[in-house]
């Protein structure tokens, strides 16, 4: 199936744009491996017998959707609670590896005895049945993936993936050009309502041919992540679309289907909590964050992307009534 769809107008009606993201999702994307135990072996009252890693990038919404876990009975995500107002737990317990830890002289052994520390971790300091905690793409030395140490890990520790990815690249983009635009002191995450609603007007996102190809590239990435996880032979893995959390519908449905596959159980849908303690501080729309929005969608490389489908899909839920989200 072609990669390239042609438009004849900015936005899509609302059975094509999810058609469309449908489309990207069931060609390049393989979503979903499932544990393979029955729902009887799974003992409510005893915590930390699952475990699961929230496999993400930055800026990709990963704190707010561990909060939304975390509110979930029976899954927690992270582990001590943070310094701060937030009252969540520290849901980022490998985050040296993104700045402290060379990758090229780390060993399994020591990358292991991490690994083991974090569900450690997590499993005092926030017990459930089913525990587990965030880990950035650049949080992995890519050696443990080409030699199949990981995939080792996960299969003997009956680890499992829930893969989190925001499709829509170009508002990761859009966050990281806030962050260095904006007053260093300018929160990322809130509890306070009106807080989030005064901070929201962030500057708008400006673009060139260099920007679409970064969010190409970093389209792909996202594709070849999955392609690897899913790949690992008896390691259950979950696709999951960010912009399927942002129309409250949409995501109670999700939260009930991770909830499942996260403590393998059935799930009671009016136990479920679709809000939790934190605040998103952007504005949902693409056009609200990108400079010249309807010449970036026309433009011919941005047209048949993921990014595209999502942001249509986005403006099918929000652009209409101009929802502030939750």
């Amino acid at each position: 199936m072609t990669r390239t769809h042609r438009i004849t107008g900015l936005f899509f009606t609302g059975i094509f744009c999810y058609s469309m993201l449908l489309i990207h999702l069931s060609s390049e994307d393989i979503k979903h491996k499932v544990p393979v135990e029955s729902a009887e072996e799974i003992d409510l009252s005893v915590p930390c017998q699952k475990k699961y890693i929230l496999l993400s990038s930055q800026r990709s919404g990963s704190t707010w959707t561990c909060d939304l876990l975390q509110h979930q009975d029976g899954i927690s995500c992270g582990g001590r609670p943070s310094k701060g107002k937030l009252s969540v737990p520290k849901s980022e317990l490998l985050i040296k590896y993104s700045f402290e830890i060379d990758h090229a002289s780390t060993t399994w052994p020591t990358y292991k005895k991490d690994l083991d520390s974090a569900f450690a971790e997590a499993c005092e300091d926030n017990p459930a049945v089913s525990i587990g905690f965030k880990l950035m793409y650049d949080q992995i030395p890519p050696q443990f993936l080409e030699e199949g140490n990981l995939e080792t890990y996960m299969r003997e520790n009956g680890v499992s993936f829930l893969h989190l990815v925001r499709e829509a690249k170009i508002l990761r983009q859009a966050s990281h050009y806030n962050e260095q635009n904006t007053n260093p002191n300018h929160i990322n995450k809130t509890v306070n309502a009106t807080v989030a609603k005064t901070v929201r007007d962030d500057p708008k996102l400006p673009w060139n041919n260099e920007t679409i190809d970064s969010m190409l590239k970093i389209e792909n990435i996202s594709v070849e992540w999955q392609q690897k996880i899913h790949f690992m032979p008896l390691v259950p893995d979950y696709y999951l679309s960010y912009e399927s959390l942002l129309n409250e519908e949409d995501r109670l449905n999700q939260i009930g289907q991770i909830t499942a596959f996260l403590t393998n159980r059935n799930v009671d849908t009016s136990a479920l909590q679709t809000n939790g303690n934190l605040l998103q501080l952007h504005a949902p729309l693409c056009s609200d964050r990108v400079e010249n929005y309807e010449k970036f969608r026309m433009h011919d490389k941005v047209r048949g992307s993921r990014t595209a489908a999502a942001c249509d899909l986005i403006h099918f839920h929000f652009g209409d009534k101009r929802q502030e989200l939750l």
